[in-house]
């Protein structure tokens, strides 16, 4: 059917089509229903994982668009949403550092902690999200990831031979572990205050037995402010014959 109704011009009848109504109507519900429950594309990306985890129940773990800052959303991150448990994934980029020897020649008999990003040469901070996004927008969007959040966690793999990572086997103390380096500038060790201790759930560098081995260092926090792990430093290095290298597992937000 047709409405009839005057416009400015007196005995000038326009007419407008009900289908026309509905029509934008329902482009304008469909518009709200992006806004109110986002499908984490690029153009509809969601606050959190969590959040389109609660939206869409339904959705496989994958790659998802979210952001969470809210603003325009030009500045959306690419993530890994896990679907089973709802947590928010960032990769590291890049994600390990090559296995070779770091920190050769130097003297072994003085040995303490070295900062890969801060001291060593070649090293580097460990940076995260899509390298096509500036470091800048990531930082900010993973701030507000971290209050969006009530824990957070991740895991690093340190590759040795010849280097202690944790267990020293032969003197039985822990006195060579690796120290990681949170965001928030807070040193994470082998032994301490309880909140700044890592656990190990692998430890196959406990020996310098001249292979290649293992250790899996997770940390896990309430204080999401402390994650991602931003560089690491290894205390059992600087002999000719001693080598690391270093996997960044992805930092996930819960």
């Amino acid at each position: 059917g047709e409405l009839g109704y005057y416009g400015d011009q007196p005995g000038k009848p326009a007419t407008v089509k009900v289908e026309d109504i509905m029509a934008a109507l329902k482009s304008l519900n469909s518009q709200m229903e992006t806004l109110l429950s986002p499908d984490g594309s690029q153009k509809s990306p969601a606050p959190s994982c969590r959040d389109l985890k609660n939206c869409h129940p339904e959705f496989q773990s994958g790659e998802y668009w979210i952001d969470p800052n809210q603003g325009c959303k030009t500045d959306a991150i690419k993530v890994h949403c896990d679907m089973d448990t709802g947590e928010t994934c960032l990769s590291s980029n890049p994600s390990n550092v090559p296995r070779k020897n770091w920190w050769a020649n130097q003297n072994s008999y003085s040995k303490k902690h070295v900062w890969f990003g801060d001291s060593i040469d070649g090293g580097f901070h460990f940076s995260y999200g899509d390298p096509s996004v500036s470091e800048d927008v990531v930082e900010i969007q993973i701030a507000f990831l971290q209050i969006r959040s009530s824990r957070a966690s991740q895991n690093i793999t340190y590759h040795c031979r010849n280097s202690i990572a944790y267990l020293d086997y032969k003197n039985g103390n822990v006195k060579q572990a690796i120290k990681l380096m949170s965001s928030a500038d807070v040193e994470l060790k082998a032994e301490g205050n309880n909140k700044f201790t890592y656990n190990v759930l692998e430890d196959g560098c406990a020996n310098r037995t001249g292979e290649w081995g293992k250790t899996i260092f997770e940390y896990r926090t309430r204080k999401t402010v402390h994650l991602p792990i931003v560089d690491i430093a290894p205390f059992d290095i600087g002999g000719e014959d001693q080598e690391f290298g270093v996997e960044i597992g992805p930092v996930c937000f819960l």
